[in-house]
């Protein structure tokens, strides 16, 4: 089922694009590859979420184009910090696809955390 993000979940997107840092062995994000992200989250909308029960993943949709099935060529993904758990932005090929936290314990986790409590 497709749906319109939240709040927190579209603050926590753009901070990710923004400001989160490329997973080590990644590539470096460079401005202009954080400005074609930044331009698809006029058009991001939640796809299927994981399910685990202790997380709020969700995959994006951007388009009608997007298809998370398909085998990706290119992925940079991009990650950020809370006290509790780490936040993974996953960019297939050029495309924002799947935003996830990862707790660190047993806490599960009902929605993202606020931004405020993100480092950069």
């Amino acid at each position: 089922m497709i749906r319109d993000l939240t709040e927190r979940e579209r603050d926590v997107l753009a901070f990710m694009v923004d400001k989160a840092q490329t997973f080590p062995g990644d590539p470096p994000a460079l401005d202009e590859d954080r400005g074609r992200w930044r331009a698809q989250l006029g058009e991001a909308r939640a796809g299927g979420s994981c399910g685990c029960g202790s997380c709020p993943s969700i995959e994006i949709e951007t388009g009608p184009d997007t298809n998370v099935a398909t085998a990706t060529a290119h992925r940079i993904v991009l990650t950020t910090a809370h006290p509790d758990a780490t936040l993974l932005l996953f960019v297939d090929d050029d495309r924002l696809s799947y935003l996830e936290l990862a707790p660190h314990g047993d806490e599960a986790f009902v929605e993202f955390p606020l931004v405020d409590q993100l480092s950069a």
